[in-house]
Protein backbone atom coordinates (compact mmCIF):
# COMPACT_ATOMS: atom_id res chain seq x y z
CA UNK A 1 0.00 0.00 0.00
CA UNK A 2 1.57 3.58 -1.07
CA UNK A 3 2.12 6.38 1.35
CA UNK A 4 -0.94 8.78 1.31
CA UNK A 5 0.58 12.32 1.45
CA UNK A 6 -1.32 14.35 3.55
CA UNK A 7 -0.89 18.45 3.23
CA UNK A 8 -2.68 20.83 5.10
CA UNK A 9 -5.08 21.72 2.92
CA UNK A 10 -6.87 18.21 2.72
CA UNK A 11 -8.77 18.13 5.11
CA UNK A 12 -10.64 15.09 4.78
CA UNK A 13 -7.69 12.99 5.50
CA UNK A 14 -7.04 15.30 8.29
CA UNK A 15 -10.30 14.45 9.80
CA UNK A 16 -10.14 10.58 9.13
CA UNK A 17 -6.40 10.90 11.18
CA UNK A 18 -8.63 12.95 13.97
CA UNK A 19 -10.75 10.02 13.84
CA UNK A 20 -8.41 6.95 13.84
CA UNK A 21 -6.75 9.24 17.02
CA UNK A 22 -10.62 9.70 18.83
CA UNK A 23 -11.31 5.75 18.45
CA UNK A 24 -7.43 4.61 19.50
CA UNK A 25 -7.56 3.27 22.72
CA UNK A 26 -3.92 2.52 23.06
CA UNK A 27 -1.50 4.59 21.17
CA UNK A 28 2.73 4.34 20.71
CA UNK A 29 4.17 7.75 19.74
CA UNK A 30 8.31 8.38 18.53
CA UNK A 31 9.23 12.01 18.71
CA UNK A 32 12.69 13.65 17.03
CA UNK A 33 14.08 16.50 17.64
CA UNK A 34 11.06 18.39 15.16
CA UNK A 35 9.29 18.57 17.90
CA UNK A 36 11.16 21.12 20.07
CA UNK A 37 12.31 23.58 16.99
CA UNK A 38 9.61 25.47 17.98
CA UNK A 39 11.34 26.36 21.63
CA UNK A 40 13.96 27.62 19.92
CA UNK A 41 16.13 23.97 19.65
CA UNK A 42 17.72 23.36 16.38
CA UNK A 43 17.29 19.88 14.79
CA UNK A 44 20.39 18.02 13.38
CA UNK A 45 19.63 17.51 9.38
CA UNK A 46 17.53 20.83 8.06
CA UNK A 47 18.96 23.85 6.70
CA UNK A 48 18.43 25.61 9.72
CA UNK A 49 19.55 22.33 12.09
CA UNK A 50 22.96 21.86 14.19
CA UNK A 51 25.35 20.80 11.29
CA UNK A 52 24.32 23.01 9.19
CA UNK A 53 24.83 25.96 11.96
CA UNK A 54 28.40 24.18 12.86
CA UNK A 55 29.54 24.14 9.52
CA UNK A 56 28.92 27.79 8.91
CA UNK A 57 30.68 28.58 12.36
CA UNK A 58 33.42 26.60 11.16
CA UNK A 59 33.66 28.61 7.68
CA UNK A 60 32.91 31.99 9.61
CA UNK A 61 36.30 31.46 11.69
CA UNK A 62 38.79 29.46 9.70
CA UNK A 63 41.53 30.46 11.89
CA UNK A 64 40.13 27.97 14.84
CA UNK A 65 41.71 25.19 13.52
CA UNK A 66 44.22 24.93 16.25
CA UNK A 67 43.16 24.51 19.90
CA UNK A 68 44.72 28.08 21.27
CA UNK A 69 42.42 30.15 18.83
CA UNK A 70 39.51 27.53 19.91
CA UNK A 71 39.97 28.16 23.67
CA UNK A 72 40.42 31.74 23.05
CA UNK A 73 37.63 32.56 21.13
CA UNK A 74 35.45 30.22 23.22
CA UNK A 75 36.52 32.31 26.57
CA UNK A 76 35.96 35.72 24.34
CA UNK A 77 32.53 35.30 22.60
CA UNK A 78 29.14 34.08 24.03
CA UNK A 79 28.18 30.47 23.58
CA UNK A 80 25.25 31.26 21.47
CA UNK A 81 23.80 33.65 19.41
CA UNK A 82 20.62 35.39 19.71
CA UNK A 83 19.41 36.74 16.31
CA UNK A 84 18.09 33.49 15.08
CA UNK A 85 14.92 32.02 15.79
CA UNK A 86 16.46 29.09 16.86
CA UNK A 87 19.77 28.35 18.80
CA UNK A 88 22.53 28.92 16.66
CA UNK A 89 25.99 28.07 17.90
CA UNK A 90 28.70 30.75 18.08
CA UNK A 91 31.45 28.56 18.97
CA UNK A 92 34.69 28.24 16.23
CA UNK A 93 34.82 24.91 15.88
CA UNK A 94 37.94 23.99 14.05
CA UNK A 95 38.17 22.71 10.41
CA UNK A 96 38.64 19.39 11.08
CA UNK A 97 35.73 18.43 13.23
CA UNK A 98 32.30 18.12 11.10
CA UNK A 99 28.72 18.63 12.80
CA UNK A 100 27.94 14.90 13.05
CA UNK A 101 31.23 13.91 14.29
CA UNK A 102 30.39 15.74 17.46
CA UNK A 103 27.87 13.00 18.09
CA UNK A 104 30.04 10.03 17.07
CA UNK A 105 32.08 7.49 19.30
CA UNK A 106 35.00 8.80 17.27
CA UNK A 107 35.09 12.01 19.35
CA UNK A 108 36.93 10.27 22.25
CA UNK A 109 39.76 9.67 20.12
CA UNK A 110 41.12 12.73 20.19
CA UNK A 111 41.45 15.00 23.54
CA UNK A 112 40.94 17.99 21.36
CA UNK A 113 37.62 16.99 19.79
CA UNK A 114 36.75 15.87 23.59
CA UNK A 115 37.38 19.65 24.78
CA UNK A 116 34.90 20.72 22.06
CA UNK A 117 32.83 18.33 22.45
CA UNK A 118 32.56 18.91 26.24
CA UNK A 119 32.13 22.40 26.05
CA UNK A 120 29.60 21.93 23.01
CA UNK A 121 26.97 20.02 25.34
CA UNK A 122 27.59 22.17 27.72
CA UNK A 123 27.13 25.41 26.02
CA UNK A 124 23.65 23.62 24.49
CA UNK A 125 22.49 22.73 28.36
CA UNK A 126 22.84 26.13 29.43
CA UNK A 127 21.31 27.91 26.52
CA UNK A 128 18.46 25.32 26.92
CA UNK A 129 17.91 26.15 30.91
CA UNK A 130 17.95 29.72 29.82
CA UNK A 131 15.86 30.15 27.15
CA UNK A 132 12.98 27.70 27.01
CA UNK A 133 10.62 28.54 29.15
CA UNK A 134 8.11 25.95 28.24
CA UNK A 135 6.93 23.10 25.83
CA UNK A 136 5.49 23.02 22.73
CA UNK A 137 2.16 21.90 22.01
CA UNK A 138 3.71 18.38 20.70
CA UNK A 139 4.87 17.93 24.23
CA UNK A 140 1.21 18.72 25.67
CA UNK A 141 -0.52 16.28 23.29
CA UNK A 142 1.52 13.31 24.17
CA UNK A 143 0.68 14.34 27.94
CA UNK A 144 -3.05 14.64 27.09
CA UNK A 145 -2.36 10.63 25.37
CA UNK A 146 -1.16 9.71 28.90
CA UNK A 147 -3.75 11.65 30.72
CA UNK A 148 -6.75 9.84 28.66
CA UNK A 149 -5.24 6.77 29.14
CA UNK A 150 -4.46 6.17 25.77
CA UNK A 151 -0.68 6.14 25.75
CA UNK A 152 1.40 3.31 26.27
CA UNK A 153 5.04 4.55 25.54
CA UNK A 154 7.08 7.81 24.46
CA UNK A 155 9.93 6.82 22.64
CA UNK A 156 12.60 10.11 22.05
CA UNK A 157 15.46 10.81 20.24
CA UNK A 158 15.52 14.02 22.12
CA UNK A 159 18.32 14.85 25.12
CA UNK A 160 16.52 18.04 25.96
CA UNK A 161 14.19 16.81 28.51
CA UNK A 162 10.95 19.08 27.60
CA UNK A 163 9.04 16.33 28.42
CA UNK A 164 9.45 15.89 32.18
CA UNK A 165 8.70 19.42 32.38
CA UNK A 166 4.81 18.44 31.36
CA UNK A 167 4.79 16.04 34.07
CA UNK A 168 6.01 12.81 32.09
CA UNK A 169 8.27 10.11 34.16
CA UNK A 170 11.60 9.97 32.57
CA UNK A 171 12.83 6.85 34.81
CA UNK A 172 14.24 4.31 33.37
CA UNK A 173 14.25 2.28 36.45
CA UNK A 174 10.44 2.53 37.14
CA UNK A 175 10.09 -0.32 34.67
CA UNK A 176 7.24 -1.26 31.89
CA UNK A 177 4.73 -0.34 34.35
CA UNK A 178 0.89 -2.28 35.28
CA UNK A 179 -0.56 -3.47 32.36
CA UNK A 180 -3.63 -3.62 34.20
CA UNK A 181 -4.06 0.54 33.53
CA UNK A 182 -5.86 -0.55 30.55
CA UNK A 183 -7.82 -2.37 32.16
CA UNK A 184 -11.80 -1.66 31.82
CA UNK A 185 -12.01 -1.25 35.71
CA UNK A 186 -8.95 0.85 35.68
CA UNK A 187 -10.30 3.22 33.37
CA UNK A 188 -12.93 4.75 36.11
CA UNK A 189 -12.31 7.44 38.48
CA UNK A 190 -9.71 9.98 38.56
CA UNK A 191 -5.71 9.56 37.88
CA UNK A 192 -4.96 10.28 41.33
CA UNK A 193 -1.27 10.52 42.26
CA UNK A 194 -2.07 7.11 44.62
CA UNK A 195 -2.82 5.78 41.74
CA UNK A 196 0.23 5.74 39.70
CA UNK A 197 2.48 4.93 42.65
CA UNK A 198 4.64 1.60 41.71
CA UNK A 199 2.23 -1.51 41.73
CA UNK A 200 -1.17 1.02 41.47
CA UNK A 201 -3.77 0.79 39.03
CA UNK A 202 -1.98 3.35 37.15
CA UNK A 203 1.28 2.77 36.86
CA UNK A 204 2.71 3.77 33.86
CA UNK A 205 6.31 3.36 34.78
CA UNK A 206 8.77 5.13 32.55
CA UNK A 207 6.75 6.75 30.03
CA UNK A 208 9.04 8.15 27.65
CA UNK A 209 12.27 6.38 26.85
CA UNK A 210 14.77 8.49 26.21
CA UNK A 211 16.59 6.66 23.65
CA UNK A 212 19.60 9.33 23.52
CA UNK A 213 19.83 9.83 27.01
CA UNK A 214 19.41 13.47 28.72
CA UNK A 215 21.14 16.53 29.91
CA UNK A 216 20.27 16.22 33.16
CA UNK A 217 23.15 13.92 34.85
CA UNK A 218 26.57 13.35 34.26
CA UNK A 219 28.16 9.79 33.90
CA UNK A 220 31.06 8.62 35.11
CA UNK A 221 33.26 6.83 32.56
CA UNK A 222 35.20 4.37 34.42
CA UNK A 223 32.04 3.46 37.37
CA UNK A 224 29.43 4.25 35.18
CA UNK A 225 27.57 5.53 38.17
CA UNK A 226 25.16 9.10 37.64
CA UNK A 227 25.10 12.29 39.83
CA UNK A 228 23.47 15.58 39.47
CA UNK A 229 24.69 17.74 36.53
CA UNK A 230 25.68 20.71 38.68
CA UNK A 231 26.53 24.61 38.30
CA UNK A 232 29.99 23.77 39.22
CA UNK A 233 30.30 20.73 36.57
CA UNK A 234 28.97 23.42 33.80
CA UNK A 235 31.74 25.68 34.43
CA UNK A 236 34.52 23.24 33.56
CA UNK A 237 32.78 21.65 31.05
CA UNK A 238 32.69 25.14 29.16
CA UNK A 239 36.51 25.24 29.46
CA UNK A 240 36.66 21.94 27.58
CA UNK A 241 37.65 20.09 30.34
CA UNK A 242 35.94 16.53 32.22
CA UNK A 243 34.87 16.79 36.11
CA UNK A 244 36.30 14.65 38.19
CA UNK A 245 34.22 11.95 39.79
CA UNK A 246 33.64 11.44 43.45
CA UNK A 247 32.56 8.29 43.94
CA UNK A 248 35.83 7.14 41.99
CA UNK A 249 37.73 9.81 44.30
CA UNK A 250 36.37 8.64 47.74
CA UNK A 251 36.69 4.48 46.88
CA UNK A 252 40.48 5.75 45.59
CA UNK A 253 40.92 7.79 49.18
CA UNK A 254 39.18 4.87 51.14
CA UNK A 255 41.91 2.51 49.84
CA UNK A 256 44.98 4.52 50.41
CA UNK A 257 44.12 5.12 53.81
CA UNK A 258 44.00 1.77 54.43
CA UNK A 259 47.40 1.64 53.46
CA UNK A 260 46.14 -0.33 50.20
CA UNK A 261 47.38 0.63 46.01
CA UNK A 262 45.25 3.94 45.15
CA UNK A 263 42.63 3.07 41.93
CA UNK A 264 41.74 4.57 39.02
CA UNK A 265 39.97 8.07 39.29
CA UNK A 266 36.96 8.12 36.21
CA UNK A 267 35.78 11.40 34.58
CA UNK A 268 32.23 12.67 34.23
CA UNK A 269 30.73 12.93 31.09
CA UNK A 270 27.54 14.26 29.87
CA UNK A 271 25.20 11.05 30.11
CA UNK A 272 24.01 11.01 26.20
CA UNK A 273 24.74 8.16 24.05
CA UNK A 274 26.60 9.24 20.78
CA UNK A 275 26.23 6.99 17.44
CA UNK A 276 28.04 3.57 17.65
CA UNK A 277 27.91 4.10 21.25
CA UNK A 278 25.34 1.51 23.19
CA UNK A 279 23.14 2.85 25.75
CA UNK A 280 23.51 2.22 28.85
CA UNK A 281 20.42 0.95 29.91
CA UNK A 282 19.80 -1.42 27.12
CA UNK A 283 18.79 -4.57 29.11
CA UNK A 284 16.06 -1.79 30.55
CA UNK A 285 14.70 -0.76 26.90
CA UNK A 286 14.59 -4.18 25.66
CA UNK A 287 12.65 -5.13 28.34
CA UNK A 288 10.07 -2.47 28.21
CA UNK A 289 10.03 -2.57 24.01
CA UNK A 290 9.06 -6.37 24.48
CA UNK A 291 6.64 -5.57 26.74
CA UNK A 292 4.88 -2.78 24.16
CA UNK A 293 5.11 -5.20 22.00
CA UNK A 294 2.64 -7.36 23.03
CA UNK A 295 0.30 -4.61 24.14
CA UNK A 296 -1.45 -4.71 20.51
CA UNK A 297 -1.05 -1.00 20.00
CA UNK A 298 -4.27 0.73 17.80
CA UNK A 299 -1.97 3.45 16.21
CA UNK A 300 1.92 4.46 15.92
CA UNK A 301 2.85 8.32 15.92
CA UNK A 302 5.89 9.30 14.56
CA UNK A 303 6.98 13.28 14.78
CA UNK A 304 9.79 15.49 14.56
CA UNK A 305 12.28 12.46 12.91
CA UNK A 306 14.11 11.97 9.73
CA UNK A 307 14.18 8.11 10.43
CA UNK A 308 17.82 7.73 9.33
CA UNK A 309 18.93 6.23 12.50
CA UNK A 310 19.33 2.63 12.04
CA UNK A 311 18.61 1.44 15.53
CA UNK A 312 15.05 3.49 15.53
CA UNK A 313 14.30 2.74 11.99
CA UNK A 314 14.24 -1.28 13.21
CA UNK A 315 12.41 -0.08 16.20
CA UNK A 316 9.62 1.48 14.23
CA UNK A 317 9.09 -1.35 11.84
CA UNK A 318 8.53 -3.93 14.81
CA UNK A 319 6.48 -1.03 15.86
CA UNK A 320 4.35 -0.96 12.85
CA UNK A 321 4.03 -4.36 12.34
CA UNK A 322 1.88 -4.91 15.29
CA UNK A 323 0.11 -2.12 14.60
CA UNK A 324 -1.17 -3.29 11.41
CA UNK A 325 -1.62 -7.11 12.59
CA UNK A 326 -4.74 -5.41 14.41
CA UNK A 327 -7.97 -7.13 14.21
CA UNK A 328 -9.91 -5.42 11.01
CA UNK A 329 -7.01 -3.96 9.74
CA UNK A 330 -7.86 -0.61 11.37
CA UNK A 331 -4.14 -0.32 12.61
CA UNK A 332 -2.77 2.87 11.45
CA UNK A 333 1.05 4.49 11.20
CA UNK A 334 1.15 8.54 11.10
CA UNK A 335 4.49 9.72 9.89
CA UNK A 336 3.98 14.13 10.44
CA UNK A 337 7.32 15.53 9.27
CA UNK A 338 8.32 18.22 6.87
CA UNK A 339 10.89 16.02 5.04
CA UNK A 340 9.25 13.31 2.92
CA UNK A 341 10.09 9.61 3.56
CA UNK A 342 11.33 7.10 1.00
CA UNK A 343 9.01 5.28 -0.88
CA UNK A 344 10.71 2.04 -1.40
CA UNK A 345 12.15 2.16 1.87
CA UNK A 346 9.12 2.81 4.23
CA UNK A 347 6.16 1.48 1.58
CA UNK A 348 3.92 -0.86 3.43
CA UNK A 349 5.26 0.48 6.82
CA UNK A 350 3.78 3.94 7.15
CA UNK A 351 0.30 4.97 6.07
CA UNK A 352 0.13 8.53 5.90
CA UNK A 353 2.53 11.10 5.76
CA UNK A 354 1.58 14.43 6.76
CA UNK A 355 3.94 17.23 5.38
CA UNK A 356 2.88 19.93 8.45
CA UNK A 357 5.00 20.77 11.30
CA UNK A 358 3.88 18.83 14.54
CA UNK A 359 2.65 21.67 16.16
CA UNK A 360 0.58 23.04 13.68
CA UNK A 361 -0.98 19.19 12.97
CA UNK A 362 -1.51 19.13 16.96
CA UNK A 363 -3.52 22.17 16.21
CA UNK A 364 -5.29 20.78 13.16
CA UNK A 365 -5.91 17.80 15.45
CA UNK A 366 -7.61 19.40 17.70
CA UNK A 367 -9.88 21.62 15.20
CA UNK A 368 -11.24 18.51 13.81
CA UNK A 369 -11.72 16.47 16.87
CA UNK A 370 -11.67 18.52 20.41
CA UNK A 371 -12.82 15.79 21.96
CA UNK A 372 -9.42 13.64 22.20
CA UNK A 373 -8.07 16.63 24.19
CA UNK A 374 -10.66 16.43 26.67
CA UNK A 375 -9.46 14.76 29.64
CA UNK A 376 -12.50 12.90 32.26
CA UNK A 377 -13.21 15.57 34.66
CA UNK A 378 -13.25 14.94 38.71
CA UNK A 379 -16.62 13.90 39.26
CA UNK A 380 -18.02 14.01 42.80
CA UNK A 381 -20.46 11.29 42.30
CA UNK A 382 -20.37 8.05 40.00
CA UNK A 383 -22.88 9.26 36.84
CA UNK A 384 -25.53 6.39 35.96
CA UNK A 385 -29.05 5.95 33.89
CA UNK A 386 -31.65 5.61 36.04
CA UNK A 387 -33.77 2.36 36.09
CA UNK A 388 -37.16 0.95 37.09
CA UNK A 389 -35.63 -0.62 40.26
CA UNK A 390 -33.40 2.43 41.20
CA UNK A 391 -36.94 4.67 41.01
CA UNK A 392 -39.09 2.53 43.25
CA UNK A 393 -36.04 1.67 45.56
CA UNK A 394 -35.27 5.72 46.01
CA UNK A 395 -38.49 6.54 46.72
CA UNK A 396 -39.01 4.38 49.63
CA UNK A 397 -36.17 6.32 50.77
CA UNK A 398 -37.57 9.63 50.09
CA UNK A 399 -36.17 10.22 47.34
CA UNK A 400 -39.03 11.99 44.75
CA UNK A 401 -39.13 10.21 40.97
CA UNK A 402 -39.41 13.86 38.58
CA UNK A 403 -40.57 13.45 34.77
CA UNK A 404 -38.27 12.87 31.75
CA UNK A 405 -35.51 15.56 31.51
CA UNK A 406 -34.17 17.35 28.41
CA UNK A 407 -30.85 16.20 28.92
CA UNK A 408 -29.77 14.25 25.61
CA UNK A 409 -27.67 11.82 27.88
CA UNK A 410 -30.54 11.95 31.15
CA UNK A 411 -27.15 12.22 33.40
CA UNK A 412 -27.28 13.14 37.16
CA UNK A 413 -25.33 16.45 37.08
CA UNK A 414 -25.84 17.10 40.86
CA UNK A 415 -23.07 16.46 43.37
CA UNK A 416 -22.89 14.78 46.40
CA UNK A 417 -21.96 17.92 48.39
CA UNK A 418 -24.93 19.85 46.87
CA UNK A 419 -26.95 17.14 47.54
CA UNK A 420 -26.24 17.04 51.15
CA UNK A 421 -25.91 20.68 51.46
CA UNK A 422 -29.44 21.13 49.94
CA UNK A 423 -32.57 21.23 52.17
CA UNK A 424 -34.53 20.42 48.57
CA UNK A 425 -35.49 16.33 47.74
CA UNK A 426 -32.90 15.13 45.74
CA UNK A 427 -34.02 14.41 41.90
CA UNK A 428 -33.52 11.04 39.84
CA UNK A 429 -33.94 11.41 36.47
CA UNK A 430 -36.06 8.78 34.77
CA UNK A 431 -34.98 6.60 31.77
CA UNK A 432 -35.43 8.90 28.28
CA UNK A 433 -38.76 8.47 26.23
CA UNK A 434 -40.56 6.27 28.79
CA UNK A 435 -44.06 7.48 29.80
CA UNK A 436 -45.64 7.93 33.32
CA UNK A 437 -47.83 6.03 35.39
CA UNK A 438 -50.83 4.94 33.11
CA UNK A 439 -54.60 3.69 34.28
CA UNK A 440 -55.83 1.25 31.83
CA UNK A 441 -59.44 0.12 31.81
CA UNK A 442 -59.76 -3.12 33.23
CA UNK A 443 -62.11 -5.60 31.88
CA UNK A 444 -65.46 -6.62 33.35
CA UNK A 445 -64.52 -9.38 36.34
CA UNK A 446 -60.80 -8.60 36.25
CA UNK A 447 -58.46 -6.55 38.66
CA UNK A 448 -57.35 -3.30 37.11
CA UNK A 449 -53.71 -3.19 36.06
CA UNK A 450 -50.94 -0.41 35.96
CA UNK A 451 -48.34 0.01 33.82
CA UNK A 452 -44.91 1.13 35.17
CA UNK A 453 -42.35 2.81 33.36
CA UNK A 454 -39.95 -0.34 31.88
CA UNK A 455 -37.97 -1.07 29.16
CA UNK A 456 -39.30 -1.39 25.59
CA UNK A 457 -38.28 -5.25 26.04
CA UNK A 458 -39.89 -5.98 28.78
CA UNK A 459 -43.17 -4.67 30.36
CA UNK A 460 -44.15 -5.59 33.68
CA UNK A 461 -48.04 -5.19 34.98
CA UNK A 462 -48.59 -5.16 38.60
CA UNK A 463 -52.11 -5.78 40.35
CA UNK A 464 -54.43 -2.59 40.64
CA UNK A 465 -53.59 -2.95 45.00
CA UNK A 466 -49.58 -2.06 43.88
CA UNK A 467 -51.20 0.91 42.65
CA UNK A 468 -51.97 2.18 46.64
CA UNK A 469 -49.07 1.34 47.73
CA UNK A 470 -47.04 3.25 45.37
CA UNK A 471 -49.32 5.84 46.55
CA UNK A 472 -48.49 5.34 50.21
CA UNK A 473 -44.96 5.29 49.59
CA UNK A 474 -44.74 8.33 47.58
CA UNK A 475 -47.08 10.41 50.48
CA UNK A 476 -44.67 8.56 53.06
CA UNK A 477 -41.48 10.00 51.11
CA UNK A 478 -43.55 13.90 50.66
CA UNK A 479 -43.98 13.45 54.46
CA UNK A 480 -40.45 13.18 55.36
CA UNK A 481 -39.22 15.96 52.59
CA UNK A 482 -41.79 18.30 54.58
CA UNK A 483 -40.44 17.23 58.25
CA UNK A 484 -37.15 17.72 57.10
CA UNK A 485 -37.76 20.92 55.67
CA UNK A 486 -39.29 22.35 58.88
CA UNK A 487 -36.66 21.20 61.54
CA UNK A 488 -38.66 18.10 62.55
CA UNK A 489 -37.42 15.81 64.82
CA UNK A 490 -39.51 12.86 65.33
CA UNK A 491 -39.25 9.68 64.14
CA UNK A 492 -39.68 8.95 60.79
CA UNK A 493 -43.42 7.21 60.09
CA UNK A 494 -43.23 3.16 59.06
CA UNK A 495 -43.28 2.00 55.70
CA UNK A 496 -47.05 0.81 55.49
CA UNK A 497 -48.35 -2.45 54.75
CA UNK A 498 -49.31 -4.30 51.62
CA UNK A 499 -52.86 -4.70 51.60
CA UNK A 500 -53.95 -8.64 51.38
CA UNK A 501 -53.89 -10.13 48.11
CA UNK A 502 -56.18 -12.76 48.43
CA UNK A 503 -53.77 -15.98 48.41
CA UNK A 504 -52.17 -14.84 51.54
CA UNK A 505 -54.03 -15.55 54.79
CA UNK A 506 -53.64 -16.14 58.39
CA UNK A 507 -52.45 -19.27 59.61
CA UNK A 508 -55.23 -21.51 61.09
CA UNK A 509 -55.04 -24.66 62.75
CA UNK A 510 -55.70 -27.60 62.22
CA UNK A 511 -59.24 -28.40 63.80
CA UNK A 512 -60.08 -24.51 62.40
CA UNK A 513 -59.31 -25.75 58.84
CA UNK A 514 -61.77 -29.07 59.20
CA UNK A 515 -64.49 -27.53 60.96
CA UNK A 516 -64.61 -24.48 58.17
CA UNK A 517 -64.73 -27.93 55.95
CA UNK A 518 -67.20 -29.48 57.64
CA UNK A 519 -69.85 -26.14 57.89
CA UNK A 520 -68.90 -25.93 54.06
CA UNK A 521 -72.51 -26.80 52.45
CA UNK A 522 -71.88 -29.81 50.06
CA UNK A 523 -74.70 -32.01 48.16
CA UNK A 524 -72.35 -34.79 48.89
CA UNK A 525 -72.37 -34.21 52.25
CA UNK A 526 -76.56 -34.18 52.44
CA UNK A 527 -76.24 -36.98 50.26
CA UNK A 528 -74.38 -39.20 52.72
CA UNK A 529 -75.94 -38.20 55.89
CA UNK A 530 -72.72 -37.67 57.29
CA UNK A 531 -72.76 -36.46 61.16
CA UNK A 532 -69.97 -34.29 62.52
CA UNK A 533 -68.47 -34.43 66.14
CA UNK A 534 -68.06 -31.24 67.99
CA UNK A 535 -66.32 -30.60 71.08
Amino acid sequence: MPILEVTPENNRQLQNIANTLAAAKRIIVFTGAGISTNCGIPDFRSEEGLYSLIQAERDAFPLAATSSNFRRNCSSSPPFSTKSKAIPLSLSIPSNVKGKDLFDSQVWKDPFSTSVFYTFIASLRKRIHEEVKKATSTHRFIKTLRDTRKLIRCYTQNIDGLEAREGLNTDMTQGKGNRARFAKRSMEGQRLPARTQPGADLNGGCEVVQLHGDLRVLRCTLCQQTCEWEDQHSTRLLAGKAPTCQLCAAANQNRQDRGKRGTKIGTLRPNIVLYGEEHPSADAVGEITASDLTMNPDVLIILGTSLHVHGLKTMVREFAKAVHVKAGGKGRVVFVNLTRPSESVWKGVLDYWVCMDCDAWVDSMRKHRPDIFQTQPGLKMPVKKANNKQILKNIAHGIVAAQSSDDKENLLIASIANVQNSTQPRVLLTPKKRRPLENRIALAGKASRFLVPSSPQTKRMFPGHHSQLLDQLEEVASAKCLAKQEGSTDKPSQLPTPPPTGHRRNKRSLAENYQALCNTPSKKKQRLGVDVWQD
